[in-house]
């Protein structure tokens, strides 16, 4: 009998903030894979995007805070210990030097992440490293630039089941029933006086109102 790999999945962002848009399609996520762990992954200083409006300690409070208590969820905070650009490559490889060869690692990136994965450092290397998953937005279809499309195309598998036997190398996309909620959204609310109640959880909204987050456009 074959001992099934264990398997840990990466979902990055900025969570800026976190909101359970994203918690509900992190759960969705380790149910569908039959992850033992979902690791949660703030971004510190992300490239190809304008800086976000908390600081990385803030958005990592925030994250801790959402998550606690939840069963198979947890926070990776490496990238916010690096004093410079947040990088997934350089996160995907420090995280199979700790898992060691054996364990499937499974990256997931939204669609609209996907659309400019070219721009990426290094994205020909991340399937070294780990699974490549695209969480399809309603809003943004499954595209990509052709050399990206052509890459992935031919790593892809027909089930997200099939990721699990191998420790990486594959890619796979995904469609969820995601909460029509954004971060952009919730910020624009907060800056307008208008309320955030449950679009995303009661103690992260106490952390915004705390520290005047958002406050201003």
């Amino acid at each position: 009998m074959t001992t099934p790999h264990r398997h840990i999945v990466v979902f990055g962002g900025t969570f800026d903030p976190i909101h359970h848009g994203h918690l509900r399609s992190a759960i969705e996520l380790k149910e569908l894979l039959g992850a033992d762990e979902l690791r949660l992954m703030p971004s510190h200083r992300p490239p190809l995007r304008g800086e976000p409006g908390a600081s990385s300690q803030q958005r990592l409070t925030m994250v801790q805070a959402a998550v606690e208590g939840e069963p198979g969820l947890r926070v990776d905070d490496r990238e916010l210990g690096r004093d410079a650009a947040s990088y997934t490559v350089e996160s995907l490889r420090d995280l199979r030097a700790e898992l060691g060869e054996s364990v499937t690692l499974t990256m997931v990136v939204g669609s609209d992440a996907y659309a400019r994965l070219q721009h990426w450092q290094q994205w020909s290397s991340l399937l070294d490293y780990a699974h490549l998953l695209v969480l399809e937005r309603a809003d943004y279809p499954l595209e990509a630039a052709p050399e990206v499309a052509m890459a992935m195309n031919a790593r892809r598998v027909s089930h997200v089941a099939d990721l699990a036997s191998e420790p990486a190398g594959k890619f796979a996309s995904v469609r969820l029933r995601q909460l029509p909620i954004s971060a952009t959204d919730i910020r624009e609310r907060v800056a307008s006086g208008r309320s955030i109640r449950y679009l995303l959880p009661d103690v992260v909204a106490a952390h915004i109102a705390r520290w005047g987050l958002y406050q201003t456009k």
